[in-house]
């Protein structure tokens, strides 16, 4: 598990690792032609990833009616199976860097997906997500949409595939991209749907703890052209700055032998490696050494600091409203390890740069820095 340092749990609801069960899988992509678009929706292709059932889609809200109006290639992309639903969210944002390495955060899809489970008033249900999404041209129609398959063994042939595929049109087996349609798309259209059903506990088959439906939750984010095109906006994004980093991603990428996961992992450990002598072989472990407590925690700028012990594994959790890394120092070692990490290279580069400055330039926060009894290992 990557995140193990906790106050709260509900805080961490939006990290890669936190209440998941079985074995966490990302999905590579598909991407499907608007000329067959129906076609794929006939066969069943989304019929898994956006089941229509129950609820009542609330629409009539003022700000639903106007971006429907104002962006019609909505009601289009509800009526291909996110609807209907008990709540919606719409959203405007301008396309950047990030879109274009985003990746679907899908899950309860699948033999061995993980599932989201919660501690508050869904404690007794289960939730499955897909995301996908669509291309669309300055007349306002659907001229691409990518589908995140359900399997590793898709993957495999895809490789690590992004959401800036969708301005391709064509996509072979090889994981080779062509037939550029950056030039037409206007704005592309992030859907996610979340459905909660009561949790059956039953985990002898696969979706089994799948059962009766609750609620149906539809968010659609509309990503407007910016100002340089679709075009120049996928020559300047890249991994280096613009890749969420999860385990699972880079777990993938040292596996597929990937020349930048491989390089974003050895740049993590460095990291690793600047905490610990900077900050924690310079005075922080001799406070969680000398306190009564085996946690402690602390605050530095908008980066909270937690460390815990159990059984002699000395774990950090450093963090932000953003992003996240979790290391680990093993008993006896005098080598940290990275264990978790949430967030594009360059925020979770911050979270060290920011807390080794303050330990060493504001002694009134390092004094803050005490034992925390609320703090330990799970």
């Amino acid at each position: 598990m990557g995140f193990f340092v906790l106050k709260h749990w509900t805080k961490y609801l939006k990290y890669d690792n936190i209440f998941l069960i079985s074995s966490a899988t990302e999905r590579g992509m598909r991407n499907i032609p608007a000329e067959s678009l129906s076609t794929q929706i006939a066969s069943g292709m989304l019929a898994m990833a956006l089941r229509n059932v129950g609820g009542n889609m609330k629409l009539d809200s003022k700000k639903n009616k106007e971006l429907i109006k104002q962006y019609p290639f909505i009601a289009g992309i509800l009526d291909c199976g996110a609807f209907p639903a008990d709540d919606l969210k719409i959203q405007v944002q301008k396309a950047d860097g990030n879109l274009m390495y985003r990746q679907a955060d899908n899950f309860g899809l699948g033999d061995h997906s993980r599932i989201l489970q919660m501690t508050d008033d869904r404690k007794d249900q289960v939730a499955r997500r897909s995301e996908c999404i669509y291309a669309i041209d300055a007349e306002n129609k659907i001229i691409n949409l990518v589908i995140w398959p359900h399997n590793d063994e898709d993957r495999r042939h895809m490789g690590e595939v992004y959401a800036w595929s969708a301005l391709w049109g064509t996509q072979n087996s090889t994981g080779y991209y062509s037939n550029p349609i950056c030039e037409k798309v206007k704005n592309l259209v992030w859907l996610r749907v979340q459905d909660w059903h009561v949790d059956t506990r039953n985990y002898t088959v696969p979706e089994g703890r799948f059962g009766d439906f609750c609620k149906r939750f539809v968010e659609i984010t509309v990503y407007t052209e910016p100002q340089q095109g679709f075009r120049k906006l996928q020559e300047e994004a890249n991994v280096y700055e613009n890749l969420v980093i999860t385990s699972s991603v880079l777990t993938r990428g040292i596996i597929s032998k990937d020349l930048d996961l491989t390089t974003i992992n050895g740049m993590l450990y460095e990291m690793a490696y600047t905490f610990k002598d900077e900050v924690y072989f310079n005075g922080m472990q001799d406070i969680l050494n000398t306190g009564k407590v085996r946690g402690a925690s602390g605050q530095f700028g908008p980066v909270n600091v937690m460390v815990a012990e159990l059984c002699g594994y000395e774990r950090i959790q450093i963090e932000d409203s953003s992003s996240s890394i979790s290391l680990q120092l093993q008993p006896e070692s005098k080598n940290m390890s990275t264990l978790g990490h949430y967030g594009t290279l360059p925020q979770i580069r911050n979270l060290i740069r920011t807390v080794a400055k303050l330990w060493n330039e504001k002694p009134e926060l390092r004094d803050q820095f005490k034992p925390d009894g609320d703090i330990s290992v799970m």
